[in-house]
């Protein structure tokens, strides 16, 4: 059997575990990166299936050095929010945060986002790269936690878990956790409208739940449809004339007819938290932290920010030639993200739960407060500047990666 012994092993090769690797690229930290996923299956498809780069997450990924713009990026200018049968409208636009880019983010493929991730890991001479499947057997030490494969043990002072939350680690390593079912599905897809229209993304509210038009260039939007099981099920057999028509019942005012669609795939939503105990020598990032409602797309955003608060607390022990496990630190990353977690996940919950009931007096107060909503502009801004990740809760401040904390 083989051995490894590193100062951190990151389990998951997806775009929050290469972001962490990216983050310690220039420091003596010596990682090893795994791919946790079955070697004998074959990936699930995953059509057009993209990831909203709020413009914190976009300047932080250019302090990793990442190329931006990713390849076929589109910007967003404006987020859109509207309900289903009311006249109200919300319009946060990029104005209103005065930022240089003019934007309050863009929208990329997820696999242009995992290219740029691993082109940039080139100048990470600290990392190594393996694929080695779901960890078979994890065993915990004073100094150092071990990971066992079949023909492979990894020996580390701390795991960060950066699967996604697929690495079935729960019962494995005596996870807690907390969730529920949504009992909702999302059918993803690409849709071509009759005319072009740029830099705007749909957050349309209705009875199943949201459907988000997020635009992705060529005048082309990625779309999230939250719909009930049964009815997911009916309308992803549906052939493409029939899925439009069903699909340009529901659209956001505003948005011109749809002629076209591109493939579509399907997956259950769901919440979940998981989280280890500070003594475990384990942190958890991203999607095996937190598994939130797409609804406005926080969910790498949110990831990016368990990374670099992460990374900044480890480079700190390395300078100090401190353990990477210690519970002290574990204990700081905790409670650092804890409120930037908790009102993100907050807000989510929130609007799918208010905006999915069905009762006449909270549709009427719904309409009332998007078209008191549109008429505050400071509250406006401070919800834009909060969904474009660049004010965070004082408590969550994001560290910086070189000198003192910072917002983003």
């Amino acid at each position: 059997m083989r051995t490894q012994a590193v100062q951190i092993a990151i389990l998951g090769n997806g775009p929050i575990a290469r972001s962490l690797a990216l983050a310690l690229a220039d420091t003596p930290i010596n990682m090893v990166m795994l791919d946790t996923f079955p070697p004998q299956q074959a990936r699930p498809p995953q059509p057009d299936r993209t990831v909203a780069l709020a413009l914190g997450t976009r300047r932080l990924l250019q302090d990793l050095q990442v190329a931006l713009p990713l390849q076929g990026s589109a910007a967003i200018r404006t987020v859109q929010i509207t309900q289903q049968g009311a006249s109200g409208q919300v319009k946060l636009e990029a104005q209103l945060l005065g930022s240089p880019e003019g934007i309050l983010g863009e929208v990329a493929s997820l696999d242009h986002l995992g290219d740029a991730l691993e082109t940039a890991l080139g100048r990470c001479p600290n990392l190594v790269q393996m694929t080695a499947g779901p960890v078979q057997d994890l065993q915990w030490h004073p100094d150092r936690v071990i990971l066992k494969w079949p023909e492979l043990q990894v020996e580390a002072e701390l795991v960060v878990v950066a699967d996604g939350g697929h690495g079935h680690l729960q019962s494995l390593a005596h996870l807690q956790r907390l969730g529920w079912d949504h009992n909702r599905h999302a059918i993803v897809s690409t849709v071509t409208p009759r005319e072009k229209v740029c830099g705007i993304a749909y957050e349309h509210f209705l009875d199943s739940g949201p459907l988000a038009f997020l635009p992705i260039g060529d005048g082309q939007f990625s779309i999230v449809w939250s719909l009930r099981p049964k009815d997911a099920s009916r309308i992803l057999a549906l052939p493409e004339g029939p899925f439009l028509e069903a699909l340009n019942r529901q659209r956001p005012r505003g948005l011109p007819p749809l002629i076209g669609s591109g493939p579509r795939s399907v997956y259950p939503l769901f919440f979940q938290r998981l989280w280890a105990q500070p003594q475990q020598r384990m942190a958890l990032v991203g999607n095996a932290a937190q598994t939130i409602h797409p609804l406005a797309g926080q969910g790498y955003n949110l990831g990016l920010r368990d990374v670099i608060t992460l990374a900044a607390l480890l480079r700190r022990a390395a300078a100090g030639a401190e353990d990477m496990g210690d519970a002290k630190l574990l204990s700081d990353y905790a409670r650092i993200r804890r409120r930037d977690r908790l009102e993100t996940i907050a807000f989510t919950e929130t609007m799918n739960r208010l905006f999915g009931a069905r009762l006449l007096p909270l549709r009427l107060v719904r309409a009332t407060a998007l078209v008191a909503l549109e008429r505050l502009p400071a509250i406006k801004r401070e919800l834009a500047a909060r969904l474009a990740g660049i004010e965070l809760p004082a408590a969550s401040t994001i560290p910086d990666l070189i000198t003192e904390p910072r917002h983003v």
